[in-house]
């Protein structure tokens, strides 16, 4: 299993479901291919961390991304974005069966 993290600041006046417009791809409405979470955070409401689960092999990643955001999600997210605090793919180590 693999992870995408994505730690965001919002401009001001950026609102959560302008975020969502940015990077979800137009007719998923209730239909996201992967597991996603989308959370603020409680002391900076402005700040938004995004995990999104995929289950592929790393060398499929590439592919699999294609259907998870719009093709000029980053120019889209370039408006609305302050700042990117974290970004990263990470894969699973041990989940809670392993521990």
């Amino acid at each position: 299993m693999l992870r995408a993290v994505f730690v965001r600041t919002l401009k001001p006046g950026v609102t959560y479901e302008q975020f969502k417009d940015a990077w979800v791809p137009v007719g998923t409405s209730g239909d996201y291919p992967v597991a996603v979470r989308v959370s603020r955070n409680v002391a900076n409401d402005r700040q938004v961390i995004t995990i999104v689960e995929v289950d592929v092999p790393v060398a499929e990643l590439e592919t699999a991304s294609a259907a998870l955001t719009r093709p000029d999600a980053r120019q889209r997210l370039a408006e609305i974005v302050e700042a990117t605090d974290l970004e990263g793919i990470y894969e699973d180590v041990y989940d809670e069966s392993s521990l």
